[in-house]
């Protein structure tokens, strides 16, 4: 069976695939079969039919230089692998501990098919009702959560949606351009009376050991109690939590 032969530690040509896959990732640039034989010390021709494959199951892709990156479906199944590991029980007694201090409505948020949605929320004990619920879609442009969903996913994943979006609500490609970078920027997204008028949102990235994004935690208020502004105390708490949490799950990225 040759380089397909099962011995007692299992089949070796998936643990070569996986370790070319590992190296691909840890460089995070578009690289050429060049560039991916010197990296894993082996030939052009051996290599080939890896990438092959990998770019035949949607692993990998070809951008317009025909270099290859990380495809769709690596980026699917590492959502929905960091998804396994209970992270709703994991931000739970952060979500607490946020209503308690702030007194405001925290929410958890991660991607499904179908784009953004709340899998869990701590409701604030203030008169109104945010009305989050479990499996609440989220807009992708509109709210904080979904906008950090925009800036850190690949483009591929969100851009279908995000278009359907900014022509659904007349918005701006460049204005919503400079929101995103702004979020790259600061670590945060914010909303003011984008969805309910009077409702405001602050949110921030969760990401794993490989840095891509799991998860959004999210804050949710009245405008005229939530202070959205950088230095303020929500913010700040917000930040410092969703940075703990990506720590738990092995990210050792730079703070927001």
């Amino acid at each position: 069976m040759g380089e397909e032969e099962v011995n007692s530690k299992g089949i070796q040509s998936i643990e070569v695939g996986m370790d070319i896959l590992k190296k691909i990732a840890e460089v995070s640039k578009p690289l050429s079969i060049t560039e991916i034989a010197k990296l894993c010390d082996t030939s052009k021709s051996k290599l080939h039919r890896y990438l092959t494959s990998f770019t035949r199951t949607g692993i990998l892709e070809k951008d317009q230089n025909a270099k290859y990156i990380l495809g769709t479906e690596l980026v699917m199944l590492g959502l929905k692998a960091s998804q396994k590991l209970n992270i709703t029980d994991m931000v739970a007694p952060h979500l607490i501990d946020i209503k308690d201090t702030l007194n405001e409505t925290a929410a958890l948020a991660i991607w499904g098919e179908s784009g953004p949605f709340f899998v869990s929320w701590e409701e604030s004990n203030g008169p109104v009702n945010i009305g989050i619920k479990v499996g609440s879609r989220v807009s992708i442009t509109q709210s904080a959560a979904g906008r950090v969903f925009s800036a850190f996913l690949p483009e591929e994943i969100t851009e279908d949606k995000i278009n359907i979006e900014l022509e659904k609500y007349s918005i701006d490609q460049d204005l919503f351009q400079d929101k995103i970078n702004f979020i790259h920027k600061k670590g945060y997204s914010f909303v003011n009376s984008t969805i309910l008028p009077g409702i405001s949102a602050i949110a921030a990235p969760i990401f794993n050991r490989t840095s891509n994004l799991v998860a959004v935690l999210t804050v949710v208020g009245l405008e005229n109690s939530l202070d959205t502004s950088e230095n303020s105390t929500a913010v700040h708490m917000l930040k410092e939590k969703s940075v703990m949490i990506s720590r738990l799950l092995g990210w050792n990225g730079d703070s927001l």
